[in-house]
């Protein structure tokens, strides 16, 4: 799939080539490495063309089905990256990126299915969507040796042989928010927070974030209620919200359900401080009749910042990358991921290898991978050293912002600092 894009101008290449070379990513010493071309021993691979210069990667997302509509964005943000390196010259600059984007519905069985399609025709997947469908592909791709970015923020997935992470745990995000609101005042001892989420690792990793938040913060756990991506009425869930005198909700739903869980509030008066992440959030909502409650009760986690402030690095690329078209958080989503997978490819190719175990063994010889401000970093090197961001981008809701979002300050992270395993 390739995308139109607005050629970058000399300067803006000349930069990018700069960071790239500069600060991209920091390797472990390797004084076994070779001294002179540490490519030279490259050979075609699974996804690689050596002779045609070409190396694709596949992207598994929801191309159709109930999140059709913002998961594709996720591939705009990813092409527009590769469309920027591509331009400079390819990967190493010599091999071009072709991007493969592959539709799982968000449907485990289906993500199966769909990868033994297209697994010898890719080097390595940029991101695959959904906990479930990582949870169902993650013996399957162990046994090819394929390395995977999830697109997710589990941190069940930081420390795989097989896996990329890219993102801030559930966890963190969770933690740090409160934290926030700790610190603004609005999160107390006398304080009761309680959880509205599906019955998954999302929703668990969250309900660890609130009693670690507990330990730290001397607030009250309330109940945690449940729920499923493709409920429509929340009447029962917020009820018994309302009747615990919860004052903040962590919730991990999605768009298809936001709506329907702000009407139940407004209709049951329910008069709590809320916390979600971007990927709950429609545009449209901007629009939409539950805007005033979003302004009044919600504060959501994201990347970056304040999605038209192109001093942030990334945002000013991904910016020039797409424009016209207005950035939201899916591209930058995106466009993180194929970043992370760029270092990893790189690296690979300096190793000499890229074959599915050499990519791995990539990933073992990072010590680090920079997002351009998107994000703090991920570090890397061997299973069991890695780990996941510790920083948020947090926001309150303001429907005159792009997407809704209005950054309350740079990157946050919790002062308390994190919990284990986040």
């Amino acid at each position: 799939m390739t995308l139109s894009r607005r050629a970058l101008s000399a300067l803006a290449v000349a930069g990018t080539v700069a960071l790239l070379a500069s600060c991209a990513v920091q390797t472990a010493p390797d004084d076994d490495a070779p001294a002179d071309d540490p490519a030279a021993e490259l050979t075609s691979a699974r996804g690689f063309d050596m002779d045609a210069g070409t190396i694709r990667v596949g992207v598994m997302t929801a191309l159709s089905g109930p999140l059709a509509a913002t998961a594709a964005f996720q591939v705009v943000g990813q092409q527009a990256y590769w469309d920027m390196i591509n331009a400079e010259g390819g990967i190493a600059g010599e091999y071009q990126v072709e991007l493969v984007p592959v539709d799982n519905q968000y449907n485990p069985q289906l993500a199966v299915q769909e990868y033994q399609k297209v697994k010898d025709d890719v080097v390595m997947f940029s991101g695959v969507l959904g906990d479930p469908s990582n949870e169902a592909l993650l013996p399957i791709i162990e046994r090819d040796d394929m390395v995977v970015a999830p697109s997710t923020q589990s941190a069940r997935f930081a420390n795989n042989a097989n896996l990329l992470p890219t993102f801030t745990s559930y966890q963190t995000n969770a933690w740090n928010t409160l934290s926030y609101l700790h610190q603004e005042g609005i999160v107390g001892e006398d304080s009761v927070v309680c959880g509205l989420n599906p019955a998954d690792q999302g929703g668990e990793a969250r309900e660890i974030a609130i009693e670690y938040g507990a330990e730290q913060l001397g607030y009250t756990v309330g109940p945690f209620t449940e729920m499923a991506a493709s409920d429509a009425a929340f009447t029962a869930q917020v009820q018994t919200l309302k009747d615990a005198d919860c004052d903040v909700v962590v919730f991990g739903g999605f768009i298809s359900n936001l709506p329907s869980v702000v009407a139940a509030a407004t209709q049951l008066d329910f008069d709590a401080t809320w916390m979600t992440e971007f990927f709950a959030l429609s545009d449209t909502f901007r629009e939409s009749e539950i805007a005033d409650y979003l302004e009044e009760h919600f504060y959501v986690t994201g990347l970056a910042g304040d999605l038209d402030d192109t001093s942030i690095e990334g945002i000013g690329l991904l910016t020039e990358q797409i424009a016209p078209t207005e950035v939201n958080p899916q591209h930058v989503y995106g466009f993180m991921q194929a970043r992370g997978a760029s270092v990893v490819l790189e690296k690979a190719i300096e190793l000499g290898d890229l074959s599915g175990p050499g990519i791995m063994e990539a990933l073992n010889q990072i010590d680090t991978i920079s997002y351009l401000g998107l994000n703090g970093d991920v570090t890397l090197g061997p299973v069991g050293e890695r780990r996941m961001p510790d920083t948020s981008a947090i926001f309150r809701y303001d429907r005159t912002k792009s997407f809704g979002l209005s950054s309350v300050g740079p990157l946050y992270k919790a002062p308390e600092g994190n919990g284990p395993g986040f």
